[in-house]
């Protein structure tokens, strides 16, 4: 019922969206504009609604990552509808200020209306916070510590506890960080220092009701140590050890650590010596890169929008809903990451309550769609997103990762690839991980073009297997 309301009011916004933009850009045929114009625009705007999910997100903690859905659905509305009134009506019967004013009026409505539930949201808890303040009901907390431990505290008290628990200060180690701000926090100094900052804080007329530790008490100084045992005995302080209570010791010992520290069963090959950054291609490219995958990305979407209208309603007709498939499979550095795809698979089971096997399930559009590689098509949106880039090493599952993962974890996966176009799924798992290193290391403005032209040619001739390229890989990796 939730998503149906949210639903409902995202299709109201467009419809208004729509026609405020027709009367400002065609003011004297705004009826009979109106009366070919909406109707395209809320057959379009559904389908696209329910495709990006924008009725399963929680307006109150609307974020920027949430905002981009909102872009995409605006370009595909606006492209499509503009689309099919070319179709029936000609150019002649839109003008030419419509497709930007209706897709810039969609995205403030869309946009403008999760800010506004934001912000209600923000401002009533902020009163919450003001009536907790003058009943002086919450706990005043110093914080030992500067791990994932202390900043997932931190967020869980400022979101959800933000009327019982004060955190007055942090304590960390590294004196580089002595004064900045996390989550508005101040860190005040070193915990060996901490009956210092009580003392301190008390004479500003802060009480300290609790000392909580975001890391294992014996990974602090003897000193520190010492100093809590007298603080809690001498001020009935407690201390509480969050690290040991919950089990989070193992975020505090990673919080330094890199993909090869995460990872260390990965990077023992003696064929691939790993150094970190040291490996990769150079960061003046790295750099642009980005920017480049979202740019063409953006173009991408636009271009394709009513290709993937199209095969969205093949797979539909073909394998039925949900039409996308995700999977989660490891990105840079590790960081887990959602791929889409178009499905390409039918149910589990037949009618019997048989289980289907991947080859009896896999229709012969959903073949086809393999084939051409069309299936891919939503993984576009991943690249506009962050997650993938446009060229790169492909996304594996964690059990097809290679002996020496973490090397090629150092960049975003992409859609194509070097390994892709030098053989694909005709090479092994270690033949495709040393093309991916190569690639690392050798990445480059025209590479990536270079890959991207001959990924077409080989969408339409098929794979060939190149064992120069594999042979001079493995060179460069012994090198």
């Amino acid at each position: 019922m939730h998503r149906f309301v949210l639903l409902s009011v995202d299709v109201a916004l467009i419809a208004i969206s729509t026609l405020m933009a027709i009367a400002l850009c065609s003011p004297q045929a705004s009826s009979a504009l109106a009366g070919t114009y909406l109707p395209f625009t809320m057959a379009v705007a559904v389908p696209a609604l329910l495709i990006f999910g924008l009725n399963r997100t929680v307006w109150r903690f609307t974020s920027l990552n949430d905002c981009l859905p909102i872009l995409a659905v605006a370009i595909w509305i606006v492209t499509l509808a503009m689309a099919a009134v070319f179709s029936f009506d000609g150019v002649q019967a839109i003008p030419l200020s419509l497709p930007v004013m209706h897709g810039l009026l969609i995205l403030c409505l869309l946009v403008g209306v999760r800010a506004a539930m934001r912000l209600r949201h923000a401002l009533r808890r902020r009163a919450r916070l003001a009536r907790a303040l003058a009943r002086d009901g919450r706990q005043s907390v110093l914080l030992i510590g500067l791990s994932p431990v202390a900043e997932l505290f931190l967020r869980c008290a400022a979101e959800n506890a933000h009327e019982r628990i004060h955190v007055a200060g942090i304590l960390s180690d590294a004196e580089r960080h002595h004064g900045r701000l996390l989550h508005s926090c101040r860190i005040l100094g070193r915990p060996e220092a901490v009956e210092d900052v009580f003392h301190d804080l008390s004479v500003h007329g802060v009480r300290i009701d609790s000392i909580v530790l975001a890391t294992p008490l014996d990974q602090l100084s003897a000193a520190s140590q010492r100093s809590l045992a007298h603080l809690e005995k001498s001020h009935g302080i407690r201390v509480d050890h969050l690290t040991a209570q919950y089990g989070l010791s193992e975020l505090t010992s990673n919080a330094g650590a890199t993909v090869d520290d995460v990872l260390p069963e990965r990077v023992n090959s003696p064929l691939v010596p790993v150094s970190g950054s040291g490996n990769l291609a150079p960061s003046s490219y790295l750099r642009w890169k980005r920017l480049i995958d979202a740019t063409l990305a953006l173009i991408g979407i636009i271009c394709l929008a009513p290709s993937m209208v199209v095969i969205g309603i093949i797979v539909m007709l073909d394998v039925g809903y949900p039409l996308i498939f995700w999977q989660q499979r490891p990105g840079a550095l590790g960081k887990p990451i959602r791929i889409l795809k178009f499905r390409t698979m039918g149910r589990a089971r037949d009618q019997n309550g048989r289980t289907l096997t991947d080859a009896e399930r896999v229709s012969k559009i959903g073949t086809l769609l393999r084939r051409l590689r069309l299936d891919e098509l939503p993984q576009v949106y991943n690249v506009l997103l962050g997650h993938m880039s446009l060229v790169g090493p492909r996304p594996l599952l964690p059990v097809d990762q290679p002996s020496f993962s973490a090397a090629r974890l150092q960049l975003r996966p992409g859609l194509t690839g070097w390994a892709q176009i030098k053989g694909g799924r005709h090479l092994s798992i270690e033949d495709k991980a040393a093309l991916d290193l190569w690639y690392i290391r050798n990445a480059s403005f025209a590479l990536d073009m270079l890959i991207l032209l001959n990924t077409a040619r080989m969408i339409l001739f098929g794979e060939r297997v190149d064992h120069r390229a594999i042979a001079q890989a493995w060179r460069d990796l012994r090198s």
